[in-house]
């Protein structure tokens, strides 16, 4: 509920040990074991209001699918959609994110959904998944939205990282992948090498292949005066 005198609830847990030692007062985690609940559940509704002065192309997709381009028209449109919000505590071993969406959109309706799911087992390695889906019906026609993506980052140690994406989305059909490796051997020297490639499914039939490829190498150096 919004405002202060809306309904809530937490739960929190703190031990402060025999070896606690706060020194000067800087440091509030030696010796102490705290724990609060971080997950949460919100109701949210949003109303909105646009006014497009042209039309405005919301849906192209490649000619080779054979689906026309969904035009909505200029003009005013006032709009709202209650959605759904659920999220597990980001400092769990695995934790999640979910919304769901659904109510006016430009004239029609949108149906939507996005979800989460990241795995965190040490600080070295960090891994998610997430889904994103949009159903959309106009009344100048009605498509899909659908993106997917998988991240993967590996920490070696404080001078080297290595971050890696893979995206995929249904209106472009097209698979991306970008992959960094990233070296810091002192401050104000940094390097990357970077990987990208993209695959592309042409004539729509799942079957994917290349459509660029790319590896690039850059190294600075930061000189002070």
């Amino acid at each position: 509920m919004p405002g202060l005198t809306g309904l809530r609830a937490g739960i929190g847990f703190k031990e402060v040990q025999a070896n606690f030692n706060p020194a000067l007062g800087y440091l509030n985690r030696s010796g102490i074991r705290d724990f609060s609940a971080g997950d949460s559940v919100r109701l949210l509704y949003r109303a909105s209001r646009e006014v497009l002065r042209e039309p405005f192309t919301i849906w192209d997709p490649d000619a080779s699918s054979g689906e026309q381009p969904i035009t909505i028209p200029a003009g005013e449109f006032t709009y709202a959609a209650p959605a759904l919000y659920i999220q597990s505590e980001s400092s769990r071993k695995l934790s999640g994110e979910m919304t769901y969406r659904r109510g006016g959109f430009y004239g029609g309706e949108r149906n939507s959904i996005e979800v989460e799911t990241t795995w965190f087992p040490t600080r070295h390695f960090r891994g998610f998944v997430s889904y994103g889906y949009n159903g959309i019906e106009l009344p100048e026609g009605d498509f899909t939205l659908k993106l997917a993506r998988v991240g993967l980052d590996i920490i070696f140690s404080n001078t080297l990282s290595w971050a890696s994406l893979i995206q995929y989305d249904n209106g472009s059909e097209t698979i991306g992948i970008n992959s960094r490796l990233h070296w810091v051997p002192e401050a104000g020297r940094e390097g990357f090498i970077v990987l990208n490639h993209n695959l592309l499914d042409l004539d729509r039939n799942d079957s994917f292949n290349s459509s660029l490829a790319g590896l690039s190498l850059k190294f600075s150096h930061t000189f002070r005066f």
